[in-house]
């Protein structure tokens, strides 16, 4: 008797293709040093600043700059990371009571609800943006925060860009995009609207760096140059490199972060 070979669905093809795109960037990108690393610093000091509660959960840790800062601050701190060396990596990370699921986002399955959430350069990663923040919707606890922080295609460095030929429209991918795996760039209207079409509540969202130029040339000024172009982001976040987002459970009592807090 002859034996059919197992049926593969289309699901899991996907799945095995998105684990083998993400271990091959993984084998690469590196976001110990340079402008990358402040920039994710930056980020992790507004998510700290205003996080409240125990238990926290970060969807993709990569190198793990992010999930050092939300350790010291959690003692309990999940990772979701599907490609296996940032997964390793950040085991060593974890407080005692911290767990790495080393899956895919689709595939997790949480065992508690967290009272933070923080998706740091990741929807512009994922097929589905907009399911993935739903999903995350009901992964919250009462009052619970989801912390988002995404590239912005109306920054001053991509509009320096098109002014220059370099790219044929603000929300192009370009190499380095699709190097390290972009699906997308967010414009402040694109994450409003895949926010609101997960049933969230958007509380506050600003900009990160005032970046005029690409990351190769602002690493070669110094320092105390780079961290006055971070001070400046107050003054035209929506010009910023990268979109900083909070946004609230529909059911959250209203708390002081209200949306007049958008600038």
């Amino acid at each position: 008797m002859s034996l059919s070979p197992p049926t593969v669905s289309s699901d899991d093809t996907t799945r095995r293709h998105e684990r083998t795109r993400l271990e091959l960037v993984s084998q690469w990108y590196d976001s110990r040093h340079g402008l990358n690393r402040e920039i994710i610093k930056r980020a992790a000091a507004h998510i700290v600043s205003r996080a409240h509660g125990k238990r926290a959960l970060e969807l993709g840790s990569a190198n793990g700059v992010m999930t050092e800062e939300l350790a010291a601050r959690f003692p309990h701190l999940d990772v979701v990371e599907a490609a296996p060396r940032y997964a390793q990596h950040a085991r060593g990370l974890l407080p005692p009571r911290g767990r790495v699921y080393h899956c895919l986002f689709e595939e997790f399955q949480p065992k508690c609800r967290y009272h933070t959430i923080v998706m740091s350069w990741i929807l512009e990663h994922v097929a589905d943006p907009r399911d993935l923040l739903t999903r995350a919707r009901d992964w919250l606890a009462p009052r619970g925060e989801i912390h988002l922080v995404v590239p912005n295609a109306e920054s001053l460095h991509r509009r320096v860009g098109l002014a220059m030929g370099l790219l044929p429209r603000l929300n192009h991918l370009n190499e380095s995009d699709i190097a390290i795996g972009h699906r997308r760039v967010y414009t402040w209207q694109t994450l409003s609207d895949h926010i609101a079409a997960a049933g969230l509540r958007l509380v506050e969202m600003q900009g990160l760096l005032l970046k005029p130029l690409p990351n190769a040339l602002m690493e070669s000024y110094p320092p105390d140059l780079r961290a006055a172009f971070f001070e400046l982001s107050s003054l035209a976040p929506r010009l910023c490199s990268e979109i900083y987002a909070v946004c609230h459970h529909p059911n959250h009592a209203h708390t002081s972060h209200t949306p007049d807090r958008l600038r």
